[in-house]
């Protein structure tokens, strides 16, 4: 867990997105995302990243025994078309695994797939989604 370092995040906050809309974390503070077991290098997301196609997520990073934060925009496995078939592009070479690993991929894949006929459709949502 860390806490973000004030001058880290007014650079972070300058990083732009070419999104309307920039989705910041809603954890304070922000958890590794990678499960427990003994590691040094630690990133949690942070924000919408700067790129589109791929899509990246600013995450912030530190490791164990260091005050030293960084920011890094990396594309996220999350936004493939394949989440859970492609390696990590934030963990690679880690012993865990990524949270987002542990979620049902059926039921990942069937709301995607949902969501794109709502939107292609023009409808809104008449149902919130049970998770």
């Amino acid at each position: 867990m860390a806490e973000v370092d004030d001058d880290v995040r007014a650079v972070a906050a300058k990083i732009s997105s070419p999104w309307s809309r920039i989705e910041w974390s809603s954890f304070d503070p922000l958890q590794c995302l990678i499960e427990d077991v003994p590691h040094d290098h630690h990133a949690a997301f942070l924000h919408t990243g700067a790129r589109a196609g791929p899509d990246s997520d600013v995450y912030l990073c530190w490791c164990d025994g260091s005050s030293t934060q960084w920011l890094e925009d990396l594309e996220c496995c999350m936004h493939r078309p394949d989440p859970l078939g492609t390696g990590c592009t934030i963990f690679t070479g880690h012993p865990g695994r990524c949270d987002w690993q542990y979620i049902d991929p059926e039921q990942v894949a069937a709301q995607a797939q949902a969501d794109q006929l709502i939107k292609a459709w023009g409808l809104s949502r008449l149902f919130k989604s049970p998770d």
